[in-house]
């Protein structure tokens, strides 16, 4: 990374600029030296020489520096981060700074300051994992933003294939319900740092705003073997829609059991979108269903999460994860 500053000379610069900003507006104050008085917060003192030879002491006052100091630090970070990997600025500034120890009231505050910075700029409003990635964000819980307005948080994957993944759906242990009415899939449920389901008016909007691929991952139930399946079209519709699904263009080793639900509204126990003659969520759980068939990764029994081509048809643990092409 450039840096055309030398930083422990950006600083010095900084607090020079401050001590002659607070000599003009009142805060360095000349007097005689045998008329200082101290109390129980005295004022920093540094011995001066008076235009007549006098002997004076200047008495700062470093609660106002500090806090100049601080904005000042601030503003200028926010510059000089801003078309820079910020995944580098923290250990570079500490370097830096450590190199000088005589200034390690000003090396306090640029890391204060940086730390919260470097948050404001990870965080922001990212719409997705896939933004998160790109300023070196690690896997765990986000809070995203499919739109500006509202956020929502989620578990992001940084790892698997290169990360970037909006984790969607997990399930692993059965310790959430997932036999749910509409409007709480609607709204997303479950516990983000376990099991959970995101919203599907959230993956609508997500999908809906560009071109997502969908990852699934399982592990078989009866050999325990991990499988996956990758499709690079995956669009869920909006309300209205009945949030329709829509997916192709498969590869993996799971083999392709969720192109059986493309086209399919989403049905749950008090919305039954599917084709088959009774409500298949209330046996397989909410999901695209068209007949009940090939696929539930929803279901409220932990015996009966179902992919129809894996060994045994059924599995023990699931993850649903979308990423932006």
């Amino acid at each position: 990374m450039k840096c055309y500053w030398n930083l422990n000379t950006l600083l010095v610069l900084v607090v020079c600029c401050l001590l002659l900003h607070g000599y003009t507006h009142g805060y360095v104050t000349a007097v005689d030296s045998d008329t200082v008085k101290t109390g129980s917060e005295d004022p920093l003192s540094i011995p001066l020489i008076s235009d007549k030879g006098a002997p004076l002491v200047a008495m700062l006052d470093t609660i106002t520096i500090n806090r100049k100091i601080k904005s000042y630090i601030k503003t200028i970070l926010k510059n000089m981060i801003q078309n820079t990997l910020q995944g580098h600025v923290l250990e570079f500034v500490k370097t830096s700074l450590e190199e000088n120890s005589t200034i390690d009231l000003i090396r306090n505050i640029t890391l204060q300051e940086l730390n919260g910075v470097l948050k404001d700029q990870i965080q922001g409003t990212p719409k997705d994992c896939t933004e998160l990635k790109t300023v070196r964000a690690t896997s765990g819980v986000y809070q995203i933003f499919p739109e500006k307005t509202e956020g929502v948080k989620a578990y992001c994957d940084m790892d698997t294939e290169s990360g970037g993944w909006t984790i969607i759906q997990k399930r692993y242990d059965d310790s959430v319900n997932f036999q749910r009415m509409w409007t709480e899939y609607e709204n997303g449920f479950g516990n983000v740092n376990g099991e959970y389901w995101l919203g599907n008016k959230y993956i609508h909007r997500l999908t809906s705003s560009g071109t997502y691929e969908l990852r699934i991952e399982l592990t078989d139930k009866k050999k325990n073997n991990k499988k996956y399946a990758m499709y690079t079209i995956y669009v869920v519709g909006d309300t209205a829609s009945q949030y329709k699904l829509t997916i192709g263009g498969y590869s993996g080793n799971a083999e392709d059991s969720l192109i059986y639900s493309n086209g399919m509204k989403f049905t749950t126990v008090d919305r039954d979108n599917d084709l088959f003659p009774t409500n298949c969520a209330k046996d397989r759980g909410p999901w695209w269903f068209k007949s009940c068939s090939h696929s539930a990764l929803n279901n409220p029994s932990r015996d009966k999460w179902y992919w129809y081509y894996i060994s045994g048809h059924y599995v023990k643990t699931s993850v649903m994860m979308i990423r932006k092409v």
